[in-house]
């Protein structure tokens, strides 16, 4: 708790680097990516809340598994002969019930905020087939964050495996073919077969039915038509490498809807293998940093995690991405946030050490999400050490101010201040070494410790341009970027 009263004395901080608006935010950190037994996470709603509050935390962005679902299927009939491996995810019960169930958790824990959002799955492909006795799985941890959704738009995302967002397709018409096998399996049993039995030294004709050709006929037409209900197809079926075309319409579903959508730890790996028998099932998600550069109109990604990341480094994708944006040839940057991928703590995990600290008008859902989308936040890796604050990060001409996610339109050969302010949170001396990068190069660079104030002062040269700071010590902490632009 003294941390966090250190914590809010740094808010006081920001008063001094943005408009009188921005003068207003508070400092609200918070961890993004986390799961509850609402899903495959190990802690209850209330469990998650009460460690949070514990480790200074005051908001948590829950991301339960939406549909946690793989099949196979082998052709023509996929429907009638697939195997299903499926664990608990928020479709299981039903998008109201979770949303019930965050929004009662809210109110038994005022004190930390609860935001309800899902890990989705877009699309996941096989290669390889049974009778090679070799398969393959692929992308199923190719995933994306949404939040900001709620009751049809929900429970419709346009993903692999949602039956509520298929349509009718040839696939599902033919998967319907074996449930014909009902006309002539009622028709056996309707009908009575005349036959010739003996009786001792006398010959009788009896009638029989066809139970066992009939009765299986229509138990392989029930079972047919039961398992290719809703007799829809899937969306996105798992048979084929549909590229990025799944994950760009589900990011542009949410965009037209006012969600939110990040991209999950995209340089992590995922890779393990299984024998069922003699055939040996395999699962592989390659990191895919590139597939940020080739999507568009998501929010954000997962920049700093407890993993190595490259994508973020000076010079890298993402001062590409921003290049793009300031250049005009993107419409919306892509913010960085701190993503904690918490289920539990047998992997060693806790609430805390990655967090993404929003700056917001007021604690609600709808200002986290705001700032998000936005980019007024920063990513924060803490480790076991007391947290960096990012205590002031501004851009001025002497007349207009911009913070991070903002953009300051001013004059060619304006003079400009930029001004950066590292504190650690329990307000010692910390050692830290300061980058402040521009379109992606080393604009100035420091050792010092903490407290640490500095201006840099440049000339605008008048050309598209951004700003931001990367910051080494105990931890890390990545800004979000402030854009230049000409009138």
């Amino acid at each position: 708790m003294r941390h966090a009263r250190v914590a809010a004395l740094v808010v006081s901080l920001l008063g001094g680097l943005a408009t009188a608006g921005a003068a207003e935010l508070e400092r609200l950190p918070a961890v993004l990516h986390v799961h509850s037994t609402l899903s495959t996470g190990d802690f209850s709603l209330d469990e998650l809340a009460a460690l949070a509050e514990k480790n200074g935390v005051g908001a948590l962005l829950l991301t339960e598994n939406y549909l946690l679902r793989v099949e196979y299927g082998p052709p023509p009939f996929r429907a009638l002969t697939r195997v299903v491996r499926e664990e608990r995810s928020i479709l299981d019960g039903g998008v109201g019930r979770f949303l019930d169930a965050v929004a009662e958790a809210r109110r038994r824990n005022p004190r930390v905020l609860l935001i309800a959002g899902v890990e989705v799955v877009p699309h996941y492909y096989w290669t390889g087939s049974p009778l090679a006795l070799e398969m393959t799985a692929h992308n199923t941890q190719k995933n994306l964050l949404v939040f900001g959704l709620a009751g049809a738009p929900l429970e419709s995302l346009p993903v692999a495996g949602n039956a509520a967002a298929g349509g009718f397709a040839w696939t599902a018409a033919l998967d319907l073919v074996p449930g014909l096998l009902l006309i002539p399996g009622a028709l056996l049993l309707m009908q009575k077969r005349r036959a010739v039995q003996r009786v001792g030294h006398a010959v009788v004709v009896v009638r029989r039915r066809r139970w066992l050709a009939g009765g299986l006929l229509c138990a392989v037409g029930a079972l047919a038509l039961a398992r290719a209900w809703p007799f829809t197809g899937d969306p996105y079926p798992p048979y084929s490498d549909l590229g990025l075309a799944p994950h760009q319409a589900l990011i542009e579903y949410v965009d037209r809807l006012g969600g939110v959508t990040v991209w999950s730890l995209p340089e992590a790996r995922d890779s393990g293998e299984q024998w069922l028998g003699p055939v040996r099932v395999a699962w592989q998600t390659d990191p895919y940093p590139d597939d940020l550069l080739r999507t568009f109109r998501y929010t954000a990604f997962g920049a700093v995690y407890e993993d190595t990341t490259r994508f973020d480094l000076g010079g890298g994708g993402w001062d590409q991405l921003l290049r793009q944006y300031a250049a005009g040839e993107r419409s919306r940057p892509a913010w960085a946030v701190g993503e904690s991928g918490f289920h539990g703590v047998s992997a060693g995990k806790s609430i805390g050490p990655v967090q993404t600290v929003f700056l917001v008008s007021e604690r609600t859902e709808r200002a986290v999400l705001d700032a998000m989308k936005r980019g007024r936040m920063y990513a924060l890796f803490r480790g076991a050490d007391p947290a960096l604050a990012l205590a002031e990060f501004s851009v001025t001409d002497g007349v207009r101010n911009a913070v991070s996610g903002e953009t300051l339109t001013t004059r060619e050969g304006s003079l400009l201040e930029v001004r950066v302010g590292i504190d650690a949170v329990d307000g010692a001396a910390r050692a830290v070494r300061v980058a402040l990068l521009r379109n992606g190069t080393l604009a100035g660079a420091w050792t010092a410790t903490t407290p640490f104030r500095v201006v840099q002062r440049e000339v605008y040269d008048g050309g598209p341009a951004f700003y931001r700071l990367d910051v080494r010590g105990p931890g890390r902490l990545l800004s979000n970027p402030i854009f230049l632009k000409r009138p």
